[in-house]
């Protein structure tokens, strides 16, 4: 007897990897952590590109997951959290300060003190997907002002570090957490305009001040 085939292609490897942009509107200059969700929990440390790309396999890894880049930009430091559920593995998953607010709002908590407790059962994709939309919403007028539209996704769309599109709105922004009050400020740096984000309510709506914001800039 002879085996046979169907003839058809083989299906392409599976994907094992996560990857994303590091930035804060620049690269960060640094290195990316990633922290599983097994007990006790397994780490990995890659550095970012010049690009402020890294990638990082996770095949070895339990879902879901937290990352932290830690680095500088401009001689300024910074270490600002992501996170992923195992249906963004294959996927992009950036680590910025939008991000770093996603999660915090998430966990009703700064996003660090989250990473420190290794308990990302929360990171669920329907709490990222649901934290990442009221987030977009808020900021949307300065969004819509550097030439995203309402179908950007501040977590997982893909974007260069060159000061346009996605890039371009982290330059206009800068992101603020007090650990002691949880509340987060997010402000304009083009009209000094800001909005209050508090994690422990989740339930803040106002709509930020983008007046002087435009693409390119």
């Amino acid at each position: 007897l002879q085996a046979c085939s169907d003839g058809g292609d083989p299906p392409p490897p599976t994907s094992t990897t996560l990857s994303g942009t590091a930035a804060t509107g620049a690269p960060i200059v640094g290195t990316v952590t990633i922290k599983d969700s097994s007990s006790p929990a397994k780490d990995k440390t890659v550095t970012i590109a010049a690009d402020g790309r890294y990638t990082i396999d996770v095949s070895d890894l339990t879902a879901p997951f937290m990352m932290r880049a830690d680095g500088t930009v401009g001689g300024r430091s910074y270490s600002l959290y992501s996170a992923a559920a195992s249906a963004d593995i294959g996927g992009t998953v950036n680590i910025t300060p939008l991000t770093d607010l996603i999660v915090a709002n998430i966990a009703g908590q700064v996003a660090a003190t989250l990473y420190s407790s290794g308990d990302f059962s929360g990171m669920t994709p329907a709490a990222l997907n649901e934290a990442e939309t009221a987030l977009q919403a808020r900021l949307q007028p300065l969004l819509s002002a550097v030439g995203l539209d309402a179908s950007i996704d501040l977590l997982r769309a893909t974007f260069n570090a060159n000061h346009s599109g996605l890039d371009a709105a982290l330059d206009s922004v800068r992101v603020t957490v007090d650990p002691t009050t949880l509340q987060a400020t997010i402000l304009n740096v083009i009209n000094n305009q800001q909005i209050v984000d508090n994690l422990a309510s989740q339930a803040d709506v106002t709509v930020i001040d983008a007046t002087g914001v435009a693409a390119g800039l």
